[in-house]
């Protein structure tokens, strides 16, 4: 019996994979929610009014092997017995199952800043479908929002309540948006496309107090008194791992470590998505809490996968506007701008990062389309390439849709110039 606690991507993909390594695996997972699994990423979609919240509600594919406990939390874990102890929400009937191993996927939770007044009635976290149907409700009676923080949701939020044309002031502690993904020089862009937006930010700043008697009326930031009627929390997530709290190892943030198998401490337990901390650090994204459960799903099957380097390739959009990283940094950098078209006014900006051999470390992008630049050279990434693979790259070219010399050979090729190369294999 494969047990798993959490039904988000990791814990489904876990599910997908463990059933089809081993046919006769029975698995059970237990969910707190009342709906199967859902899209966190699209809330913004939803606000902005794109889309509607039933469309990020996704139906669960049913098995007989495959026993799905939804309105279920599980209330404590008994590593020694192997068993997960566990209930219907707000029933205090406890029920007990019996695992061979356990995927542990209960992910995050958001962050809560100690701000004075910060549990008024009009402030929202951004997670569940329940915050999306409250944010949406309470837009309606709303003119003035602030956001705090200018991390990925938080400029989604932001662009999506300008949209429904709120005042918006975003508040950051650190420099500049995207304070982990970018570099000044590139954030100074998106900053620009906010400022034509009408949205405005403060960055190195930091909220002191939010007013009002039972709902939110106003801000303090730095000292200084803004008027607000609604306030979204974007202030990063953590880890949902109190059941697990001295069973196995876990770093001081409370991340439970594991190796390349997913493997926790406990071999008979793994952890993957956003409460994992792997040998390559913590990634919160969708795409690699997909990959860690697959590498646990199969593993606690019975087969054998190993979980390999990411390159961590990361997108945020605003609208056709898009925010894109891959990697870290390097010692050498080279940037390109572009727009899409001789046609079209869309401009596209890359800047790729490389050592001093030519490894590529990492790249950033903004602009029309910046994640499929990115997703180029995070395939690359994960086979070994080097800088002139970039700058020389073939496109399929087209006057109508593609330029000739591609604004990542144009920022490829900057960055080669720093590179002492005495053979160009064009």
């Amino acid at each position: 019996m494969i047990v798993i606690i959490g039904l988000g991507t990791g814990g489904l993909y876990a599910a997908r994979w463990a059933s089809r390594i081993n046919r006769k695996e029975e698995i059970t997972i237990i969910e707190r929610r009342s709906y199967e699994t859902y899209s966190p990423c699209s809330i913004p979609l939803v606000i902005e009014g794109e889309i509607d919240v039933k469309e990020i509600i996704h139906p669960f594919p049913r098995t007989p092997r495959i026993h799905l406990l939804l309105e279920h939390e599980a209330v404590e874990i008994l590593t020694e017995e192997k068993v997960v102890r566990y209930r219907k929400v707000g029933e205090k009937e406890i029920k007990e199952i019996h695992y061979d191993k356990l995927i542990f996927a209960a992910g995050a939770n958001p962050a809560i800043p100690p701000i004075k007044g910060i549990n008024k009635k009009g402030v929202f976290t951004v997670r569940t479908v329940e915050d999306a149907i409250a944010i949406n409700e309470w837009i309606k009676k709303s003119k003035k929002s602030v956001v705090i923080g200018a991390g990925a949701i938080g400029m989604e939020m932001a662009y999506a309540l300008r949209k429904r044309g709120l005042d918006v002031t975003v508040i950051e502690m650190l420099s500049h948006p995207f304070p982990k993904n970018l570099d000044e020089d590139m954030a100074k862009i998106v900053e620009d496309m906010l400022c034509k937006m009408g949205v405005v930010c403060h960055y190195n700043s930091k909220v002191e107090e939010i007013l009002g008697e039972e709902k939110v009326e106003g801000v303090v930031f730095n000292g200084q008194k803004i008027p607000a009627d609604m306030v979204i929390l974007s202030a990063g997530v953590r880890p949902n791992t109190s059941l697990l709290k001295d069973k196995v190892e876990m770093d001081e943030r409370g991340f439970i470590k594991v190796n390349e198998r997913m493997e926790t401490s406990n071999p008979d337990i793994y952890a993957v998505g956003d409460c994992a901390l792997t040998p390559y650090g913590v990634i919160q994204l969708a795409t690699i809490a997909a990959r860690e459960g697959i590498v646990a799903g199969i593993n606690a099957a019975g087969g054998k996968a190993i979980y390999t380097p990411p390159t961590g390739a990361f997108v945020s959009a605003m609208g056709n506007f898009e925010v894109a990283c891959v990697g870290g940094r390097g010692e050498i950098s080279g940037r390109g701008h572009s727009t899409v078209t001789p046609y079209s006014k869309r401009d596209v900006y890359v800047k790729i990062f490389t050592d001093r051999e030519g490894n590529i470390k990492g790249a950033q992008a903004v602009g029309y389309q910046a994640s499929k630049k990115i997703d180029i050279i995070s395939a690359l990434m994960r086979g070994g390439g080097k800088i002139w693979d970039i700058a020389f790259m073939e496109h399929a070219y087209c006057p109508a849709t593609s330029h000739l010399y591609d604004v990542i050979n144009i920022a490829a090729n900057n960055a080669m110039r720093r590179l002492k190369i005495e053979e160009y294999k064009v």
